[in-house]
């Protein structure tokens, strides 16, 4: 069993680093890899943000938002949460039973005096909470899965931040099950921090067989490096990669309220948009709707098109930071 324990607590850093290894390094033998991400919601490869996360709520909190590789629901990562992958070669897909993965997890919970289980879904429960969701792919005859590890998060800002708005939203992407979540920590029978608990993890894991701990090197972390900049760090990969998805939002405003229709293409590109509601401006709202379509749903390009127009012709009593705010949140 080869070991590796990543010292980033940088999502797109790490989900580089994991997909490098799964697809790049050669193993003799299985890899199991501990890593944590700090103040992170992490979707999956198939989702949409726009309905997983209050984007406005975790822009507010300098919450960063990252597409991983695999399939499966939304997840929230901070500093008390501990997430692991599985990395090894494989003959056949259909063969493997994902639950074998789950074996040394429950194991070293049964060490602490934790009674944990694997339910239906592949997720670990304790007394039928959630705290531990796991996704994988297979790829090339190598398979990857992986999950996280609730030991001590934040479970309050974990609500709040997968809270979405009331939309209206067609399509776009798989939707996340919402569970019961609890931590590991509230189950010890005695207190153990974060750190003590991986290095338990970490000597559960390769207790059976001779454990070596992976070595990289500078060429290997230029590679991660790159990657982690061309593709998870790229709003194209987080959000751009959702599906086609048509959205409605109502907002109100100092002058009244809004409806936005939008139809979203797949790389992220307004195909439509249509603007009502208590508009009152002199300007004919079409002509904003037409300076918006065909526009990527990111901020900076939005920004652009209402820097160079003025918004109270169309919409009174509203700004341009206002209507960004509607758009995108």
């Amino acid at each position: 069993m080869h070991l590796y324990y990543s010292e980033s607590t940088d999502p797109y850093y790490n989900l580089a680093l994991e997909e490098y290894i799964f697809a790049n390094v050669k193993l003799d033998k299985g890899l199991f890899m501990l890593w944590q991400n700090d103040n992170t919601v992490v979707i999956g490869r198939n989702q949409n943000a726009m309905k997983e996360i209050d984007l406005h709520y975790a822009s507010k909190m300098n919450t960063r938002v990252a597409r991983r590789n695999t399939g499966g629901g939304t997840v929230y990562h901070d500093l008390g949460n501990l997430n692991y992958s599985f990395i090894q070669d494989c003959d056949n897909r259909y063969s493997i039973d994902f639950k074998q993965f789950a074996v040394p997890i429950l194991d070293a919970l049964n060490q602490l005096g934790v009674q944990a289980e694997c339910n239906h879904r592949n997720d670990l429960v304790i007394n039928g909470r959630k705290f531990s969701g796991t996704a994988q792919t297979v790829k090339n005859g190598r398979m990857l899965h992986h999950g996280t590890l609730l030991f001590d998060s934040d479970l309050d800002f974990v609500r709040k931040v997968l809270a979405v708005k009331d939309e209206v939203i067609q399509g776009g992407g798989v939707k996340s099950v919402r569970s019961q979540v609890t931590n590991i920590s509230e189950h010890l029978p005695k207190s153990m921090s974060i750190n003590q608990f991986c290095d338990h993890l970490m000597a559960r894991i390769s207790a059976k067989e001779t454990a070596v701990f992976l070595q990289l090197d500078e060429k290997d972390y230029k590679a991660i490096e790159a990657l982690r900049d061309s593709k998870y760090r790229t709003w194209d990969w987080t959000y751009g990669k959702a599906p086609h998805y048509k959205m409605q939002k109502v907002r109100s405003h100092e002058g009244g309220s809004l409806t936005i229709a939008m139809n979203v293409a797949k790389n992220g590109i307004i195909d439509s948009i249509t603007i009502d509601g208590d508009l009152l401006g002199s300007g004919n709202i079409r002509q904003l709707e037409k300076l918006l379509t065909g526009k990527r749903l990111k901020k900076d390009d939005l920004q652009e098109v209402l820097s160079y127009c003025e918004i109270s012709d169309y919409i009174t009593n509203l700004t341009p930071q206002e209507l960004l705010e509607i758009l995108l949140y």
